[in-house]
């Protein structure tokens, strides 16, 4: 049976343990992180059957050249690898992963990853994918040699699918996994089938400092690139900051989706009949998604020449985007609050009452593709520290939900932080504020939220503690970002262990989570699944209520 004490105990000996000096292989981490039976790698302990899900989500969030790599190299500045003896790792190629932000490059010859760390929540984060990810291509190795104990034998499984069968995997999850593995599936699982992996990973450094090292190279960078925009330092700025994603907002001020509508149609009914027999079905009222979100959402799968004249009209209208610095991969845009009264196309939904006031504004609008865990506490302590003037602090970030399903709207008013141990007590607008509906599903307002310190750091004894305590919204920012709020409220850094009152913060405070998967079904994790046409709404009904609410905050300052 788990226990929430397995879970500390895991996380202690991981950490400390990468305070050596010298590397720690993966497979003496093993042991602890099997005994706290996390709900995303349920079946680890199984010896004869492979955790496809758990297996799809590393494999999701790590680069495709993991499968060659012999040495994880964990470090924060370029600094901070050449005092270690890599002086050159910036130069290495630059590998990605599909869904996790990354910055990481890889020496192919020396089979070395060397990864950025910008906060604790990436070190939580990255062991516990490599845990899953070995642990699950191993057993899968041994599995496959054992049923097929020769080479030919296991890729005419793989090719007449038996391999499913003799296995016993999910269909569904096996064919999702096929997906997973990229542009060359047969290629990585002929090298799963050659050899098991014993990967080995050291960290560089990891102190507070070497952390805020980081984001001050990421706000240096940022500040600049607001200079150049606006010939004015952040610190002269008033600024709107905003966490969430790099396409929504700016989809909503341009509505250059919409100018192309006709175009974006034509591109589906030509090549994506699927999408275009939903667009048919929102036509008659079949489908219940609001038709401009879905031409904003079609919108993605426009030719590259579409794109490249989307950013050029984005440049007209004095939007900047301002790519991720070398250490820290969060990608900004800079958008100025007088857009939203000049742009053509807005989109209609929004609601200007005082348009002079609007175009008239000098506020800006930062907005930041939302970081991972403590990453986010870095950031916006950097950016309150350093802004003139920040008048509200809006969240649109994905949960894992306890009373909800997928496509679901959760609107907190408190969130209990694992990393501190604090429950922060705030008056997030968006309980009295949400002027939109959610056609798919439902807005629950005034919930209770828990920030976690990882996706595989949960398992069922935390989750009923959470259940018993009514903590039903499970994510991972909203703690780091209220750490960062007290701060710039109180007297004292932030404090551990306590109850925290932000009804007196001098900032407006937004947090909209959507819901992303719901951990008491297997089926629903995000190991199996994806958002897709499920997610599009509630994001731009979260993005809505941001940009609606900071025009009302506009219109009526002083």
């Amino acid at each position: 049976m788990s226990t929430i004490e397995s879970i500390d105990l895991h996380v202690r000996t991981y950490r400390s343990a990468l305070k050596s000096t010298l590397e720690v292989t993966i497979n003496s981490l093993q042991n602890y992180h099997l005994k706290s039976q996390p709900l995303l790698h349920s079946l680890g302990s199984k010896p004869n059957q492979v955790d496809l899900p758990a297996l799809i989500y590393s494999i999701q969030r790590l680069p495709s050249q993991i499968d060659k790599t012999k040495k994880i190299l964990i470090g924060q500045t370029p600094e901070i690898f050449a005092n270690s003896g890599f002086p050159n790792v910036i130069t290495w190629p630059k590998v990605t992963s599909l869904a996790r932000r990354r910055t990481i490059h890889f020496h192919s010859d020396q089979k070395i990853m060397a990864v950025f760390a910008a906060s604790i929540s990436d070190i939580d984060d990255l062991v516990n994918l490599l845990l899953a990810y070995q642990i699950e291509w191993n057993k899968f190795y041994r599995l496959a040699r054992y049923h097929y104990p020769k080479s030919p034998l296991f890729l005419k499984a793989l090719k007449d699918g038996s391999i499913t069968q003799k296995l016993n995997l999910d269909l569904d999850e096996w064919n999702f996994f096929l997906k997973s593995l990229g542009s060359q599936p047969q290629l990585r699982l002929r090298r799963l089938y050659r050899k098991t992996q014993n990967l080995r990973v050291r960290l560089l450094a990891g102190s507070w400092i070497d952390y805020t090292k980081t984001t001050n190279l990421w706000y240096h960078h940022l500040s600049r690139q607001v200079v150049a925009h606006t010939k004015k330092s952040l610190y002269q700025s008033s600024i709107y900051f905003v966490s969430s994603n790099l396409h929504s907002l700016t989809n909503l001020s341009t509505g250059f989706a919409l100018k192309n509508k006709t175009a974006i149609l034509k591109n589906l009914s030509q090549h994506h009949p699927d999408l275009f027999s939903v667009w048919q079905k929102i036509q008659k009222q079949e489908f219940h998604l609001h038709p401009s979100d879905f031409i904003y959402y079609a919108s993605r799968f426009m030719p590259h020449s579409y794109h490249q004249n989307y950013q050029k009209y984005q440049q007209k209208l004095k939007i900047a985007s301002v790519p991720s610095s070398h250490y820290l991969d969060v990608n900004t845009q800079i958008i100025p609050l007088s857009l939203l009264a000049k742009s053509p196309h807005l989109d209609p939904r929004l609601k200007i009452s005082k348009k002079s006031k609007i175009l008239n504004s000098q506020s800006l609008i930062i907005n930041i593709d939302y970081p991972l865990g403590f990453d986010a506490y870095h950031i916006l302590q950097k950016m309150l520290e350093n802004v003139g003037h920040i008048k509200g602090v809006y969240v649109l970030g994905k949960a894992a939900v306890l009373n909800g399903e997928v496509g679901d709207i959760q609107i907190p008013r408190l969130v209990f932080d694992e990393h501190s141990q604090n429950t922060y007590i705030f008056k997030n607008c968006f309980n009295d504020f949400f002027p939109f509906t959610n056609q798919q599903g439902s807005v629950l307002t005034h919930q209770k939220a828990v920030s976690v310190l990882g996706t595989f750091l949960q398992n069922e004894a935390l989750i009923e503690k959470y259940s018993k305590n009514n903590l039903t919204v499970i994510e991972m920012e909203s703690g780091p970002y209220l750490g960062a709020i007290t701060e710039a409220t109180h007297d004292t850094q932030n404090p551990k262990n306590t109850i925290i009152d932000l009804n007196s913060a001098p900032l407006d405070i937004g947090i909209i989570n959507y819901t992303s998967d719901t951990p008491y079904s297997r089926f629903r994790s995000l190991g199996v699944s994806n958002l897709t046409l499920n997610g599009v709404e509630p994001v731009y009904l979260g993005s809505l209520t941001i940009l609606q609410r900071i025009i009302n905050l506009e219109e009526f300052s002083s």
